[in-house]
């Protein structure tokens, strides 16, 4: 669910809102959560998805279909940063076991956030 709260975040509220609950929301939980040693990372890779997601979004405002675009780029940022990361630290064979688990995620984010998002937008009046 972390990566749909980032997209409900970013697509409707913002890069700036998107990028800090993304990177610190989700460093935190990887600190909280026993996974520390990935937090740096976390920070990083999913702070640019939130930031990048919502930059684009911020240019769907009057088109709403552009969210789809918004959170493509965004959620694929994260598999691919993930992906990366995981082949430096682990080697290809294990990044590519992961990836499955890093799309399903970007799914959810999808298919939760930008509903959620366009809901948060017209009960909040964001603009």
């Amino acid at each position: 669910m972390g990566d749909a709260l980032i997209m409900v975040a970013a697509l409707s509220l913002g890069p700036v809102v998107g990028g800090f609950a993304g990177g610190v929301g989700s460093a935190l939980a990887d600190v909280l959560g026993g996974w520390a040693h990935w937090a740096p990372f976390t920070l990083v890779i999913k702070g640019v998805e939130g930031l990048l997601a919502g930059l684009l979004a911020k240019k769907a405002s009057s088109k709403p279909y552009l969210l789809i675009p918004a959170w493509v780029v965004g959620c694929g940022e994260m598999v691919l940063g993930y992906f990366i990361v995981e082949t430096a630290l682990y080697g290809l064979g294990a990044a590519l076991v992961e990836l499955p688990g890093n799309l399903f995620q970007m799914a959810i984010g999808g298919i939760v956030g930008i509903p959620v998002s366009r809901l948060v937008k017209r009960v909040v009046k964001v603009e």
